[in-house]
């Protein structure tokens, strides 16, 4: 069934009037898209499920007028950038943060090893090919998502020389694997 995005503006601004039957349309006409849209980007129903309602939350809380030119566009990126928040949120507060990046990159290292398959094998061969500087950047930055920011912090290097050893190792993994 296709989405009326005139109708999405129509509720949108009844509910800028804080009319709760169009928000309650709203939700009805949305909510199972907006739901599958957030467990696409967080993995998990049910902090899909939270987030949905955190949004409608703030949606019918929000003081001024919505956009009405895209609103079925903006309402799915309202709640696109919620996860994206949310995301980043869980991420930065894990409890079991990257203390020593060496042995951090080791432990992934060894996790690869200890897969029978011929790719991570390879894979690998290849990282243990590399310094260990450029190995501990490109597991921090790939493995464990940290940003270029985050990876200096752990490892007390500038900024530049961390891009240079990732750009550098990624170009010798490419290399290698090829």
């Amino acid at each position: 069934m296709r989405l009326d995005t005139k109708e999405v503006g129509e509720l949108l601004s009844r509910i800028a009037l804080k009319d709760r039957s169009a928000f309650e349309a709203l939700y009805s006409l949305t909510g199972s898209r907006l739901y599958h849209l957030l467990v696409s980007i967080v993995k998990d129903e049910g902090l899909a499920a939270d987030l949905l309602q955190e949004g409608f939350l703030k949606l019918w809380f929000r003081q001024h007028n919505y956009p009405i030119d895209y609103p079925w566009a903006w309402l799915c990126q309202s709640m696109r950038n919620l996860a994206i928040d949310e995301l980043r949120k869980v991420r930065y507060s894990k409890e079991e943060s990257v203390s020593d990046p060496i042995s951090e990159a080791e432990r992934g290292l060894e996790m690869l090893e200890n897969n029978a398959h011929p790719e991570h094998q390879k894979l690998s061969y290849c990282l243990q090919a590399l310094t260990p500087e450029k190995r501990c950047v490109i597991v921090l930055a790939y493995e464990h998502g940290l940003s270029h920011e985050e990876i200096v912090e752990h490892v007390n290097s500038p900024l530049g020389t961390v891009k240079s050893w990732i750009r550098r190792g990624l170009m010798e993994l490419k290399r290698c694997l090829h």
